[in-house]
């Protein structure tokens, strides 16, 4: 049996059906040696990338829809036949077949086998009478909620555009600059004929991971981290620092590393995720900063007006980074205004930490304006001690004058927010 497509089937189904996270269940396999982790890694993302579009283009081959396991089997089924080129269509039924046969799919191996016979011989084309939401939704493959959202928020053209990027393959790394220079990182990634091109950013670059990740003696000279992540850190200057929701701490390390006479409290609500904070900051040998346990929604006395900065990357609907985390998409987020509640009141809590003439840096990672400015503006209606400070993009396009919203066809980043705002008095 193709041992790839039961890693796919086997991971998307704890995906589907568990709730699990993509990149987790995926991690879980990384370093197995037997296998193409790299087809596998495409063959999940590309299944949970297409669903909308796959369950559309299978509903011709049926009239009710089979047990969703199967349904899963067949858009494994779609996924090679339209994006792969190394499994052959012989092949391709034969594996899927076995795969149902040698699992809990038995009873259904013919219709299986009978669906993709259809499919290898079926080109995928569109119903005329579909709706132009319709049309966006199946062409881009995202859900109508989703489609809507979009064009609610952002407007027919910028919903195209932003559906119609594509960003590169490659993974966006920050350079340890505690632990090397970024001219003798780039030496390094030469030698061992790791290929890279430069970020805007001068202390990172995109590489091919999956070749680089090979190379344990090099991990601590670099970390996977977004360029709007690393904005954030950017905006963040002073002698005492909190970044109050910070596993897992990639954050928290590069403000340590940009300000190396500062102390930086790293904290987050739960042991293990601050175990996770440990674990960074070990990793990348960074020695300013101080973690500990604390829910940012709770006021604690001992960090009253104490920071110079807060750092509040606040938990979010994650609707910008679905090009990583495609699985966002799989469900309709049903308590966002339970989400834009918990903001603001990690918002409200933690602007008591903020000296006078201190600093609030607020970000996230979903382009929901609900969650992003709208939570701003209403803190600022209420607290008229904090004014908006401009946040500095060093060079990277966005949207808006003071508030930054970074979108993927104006910013060639996820979708991210950052705003700043200052304690006057």
């Amino acid at each position: 049996m193709n041992k790839e497509l039961s890693y796919s089937y086997n991971i998307l189904k704890q995906i589907y059906f568990n709730n699990a996270y993509s990149s987790l269940e995926l991690n879980k396999f990384s370093m197995v040696a037997d296998i193409n982790f790299g087809l596998v890694t495409k063959i999940v993302y590309g299944v949970i990338d297409n669903d909308v579009k796959y369950s559309y283009y299978l509903n011709q081959f049926y009239k009710k829809a089979p047990k969703k396991q199967v349904t899963l089997i067949l858009k494994i089924a779609c996924f090679v036949k339209f994006e792969v080129n190394s499994i052959p269509n012989f092949a391709l039924g034969n594996e899927l077949v076995n795969l149902a046969k040698n699992s809990e799919l038995k009873p259904y191996s013919g219709f299986i086998n009978a669906v993709i016979k259809n499919i290898l011989k079926t080109d995928f084309s569109l119903d005329n009478n579909l709706t132009e939401i319709q049309k966006l939704s199946i062409n881009y493959s995202k859900p109508i909620w989703f489609i809507k959202f979009l064009l609610d928020n952002y407007g027919l053209n910028q919903t195209v555009n932003m559906l119609s990027t594509s960003l590169t393959d490659n993974t966006h790394i920050r350079i340890n600059t505690n632990l090397i220079s970024v001219k003798d990182f780039k030496e390094l990634l030469e030698k061992n004929n790791i290929e890279y091109s430069n970020s805007k950013l001068n202390d990172a670059v995109y590489v091919n991971y999956e070749k680089l990740i090979k190379l344990n003696e090099l991990t601590k000279f670099y970390t996977p981290q977004g360029i709007t992540s690393m904005l954030v850190s950017r905006q963040c200057k002073g002698d005492v620092i909190l970044d109050a929701c910070s596993a897992p701490g990639g954050k928290a390390c590069y403000v340590a590393t940009l300000n190396p006479n500062a102390l930086v409290y790293a904290c987050d609500v739960h042991p293990h995720r601050v175990e996770l904070i440990n674990n960074y900051v070990n990793r990348m040998q960074i020695k300013n900063i101080k973690t500990s346990v604390l829910n940012a929604t709770l006021f604690n006395q001992e960090f009253n007006e104490m920071f110079d900065v807060v750092l509040l990357d606040v938990p979010c609907s994650g609707l910008g980074v679905i090009n990583k985390k495609p699985d966002i998409l799989l469900n309709e987020p049903k308590n966002l205004e339970e989400l834009c509640s918990l903001q603001l009141n990690i918002l409200e809590n933690n602007s008591k930490y903020v000296k006078i003439g201190g600093e609030i840096i607020y970000s996230t990672c979903t382009i929901n304006p609900n969650e992003n400015q709208e939570v701003l503006n209403k803190f600022l209606k209420s607290h008229k001690n904090f004014s908006i400070v401009p946040v500095d993009c060093y060079g990277i396009d966005a949207l808006g004058e003071n508030f930054k919203t970074f979108l993927p066809h104006i910013s060639n980043t996820e979708g991210f927010f950052i705003g700043r705002i200052k304690r006057n008095d």
